[in-house]
């Protein structure tokens, strides 16, 4: 290496009569020097010797370990850095983190505690509900106990409503009964007067005669039914040609109505059964439209107040002329 040196230099001095700029030559010396390890080697035995040249090259080789030591030292610090950098990063994250879990945590505790608070106040409203309903059903047990009581004095006073219009109705019965037994006496007292206009020897007709009337025709039963008319009265309708004996079947009544009517025709027809002339009456004080338009349409007497209503219409209607 050295001798090629040295056949550059020269070569360098022979070919080129002009002098070669010397600061040229040794630029490109100290680049072969750089480049070139083995030459670097034979220098340093040639100016210093082996021992110093082997040494040059340990130093040489402790160069680069430090320069290699160096470079990864400084890689090793970049990397560190770019470490840390990246911890710093995350732990601003993580402090972001934290502190929004820090807020949601304070924000629920906020939450939790005015849920809280809810309760305690539907709490306190159940309580005081509780109370009401309880003061309420207290009020309603009262009411229930009242109403028991109340319904039980009804009971007690419809009972006694009940006895005193069964004593009503038998008082009206017994007074209505009395009052027909009246006016039944009335009309068998009255009779001859009332009928006395119309007919010649009026009579009560007796119960002796009747029932030899009677009886032979109809029997018992006939009989009963027929005895069973209030008045029975006879008597001679001297106005008539012949003058022949009128009997008068009346029914009596406070109000007569269609029943009396219809009594008042049964009876005369049975008695009509044994003789003839056979007038159906009713008399009372009162006298129902329907009652009234069945006696007119079946010809019957009507008495009221001692006066006579369809005497002709009777006479024409159930008395033989002829």
């Amino acid at each position: 290496m050295l001798t090629d040196c040295a056949t550059l230099v020269f070569a360098g001095t022979r070919e080129d009569t002009r002098p070669m700029a010397i600061d040229h030559l040794l630029e490109q010396l100290l680049d072969r020097i750089r480049h070139d390890p083995d030459l670097r080697r034979q220098l340093a035995q040639l100016l210093f010797g082996r021992e110093l040249a082997q040494l040059a090259d340990q130093l040489a080789q402790l160069a680069s370990l430090v320069r290699s030591l160096a470079e990864s030292t400084q890689q090793g610090f970049q990397l560190l850095a770019e470490r840390s950098s990246l911890v710093e990063r995350e732990l601003a994250t993580l402090r972001r983190v934290v502190g929004e879990l820090a807020e949601q945590q304070r924000a629920t505790t906020a939450q939790i505690a005015a849920l809280t608070e809810r309760m305690e106040r539907v709490e306190q409203q159940q309580t005081a509900t509780t109370e009401q309903i309880r003061q309420l059903t207290e009020r309603m047990e009262r009411v229930e106990q009242q109403q028991a009581a109340t319904t039980a004095q009804i009971q007690l006073l419809a009972a006694q409503v009940s006895e005193l219009v069964e004593m009503t109705r038998r008082h009206e019965d017994s007074i209505g009964q009395l009052r027909g037994w009246y006016l039944e006496s009335k009309a068998r007292d009255r009779a001859p007067a009332v009928f006395g206009p119309w007919l010649e020897r009026v009579r009560l007709a007796p119960v002796d005669e009747i029932r030899r009337r009677v009886l032979p025709v109809l029997g018992k039963e006939g009989l009963r039914r027929i005895l069973a008319a209030d008045v029975i009265v006879s008597g001679r309708a001297d106005d008539l040609p012949n003058a022949p004996t009128v009997w008068l079947v009346v029914e009596v009544s406070a109000v007569v109505d269609p029943s009396d009517v219809a009594r008042a025709l049964e009876r005369a027809a049975l008695l009509r059964q044994v003789t003839e002339n056979v007038i159906p009456v009713v008399w009372g004080p009162q006298l129902t439209e329907e009652a009234r338009y069945l006696a007119e349409e079946q010809a019957l007497v009507v008495v009221r107040d001692g006066a006579l209503e369809g005497w002709e219409a009777a006479l024409q209607r159930w008395v033989a002329t002829g």
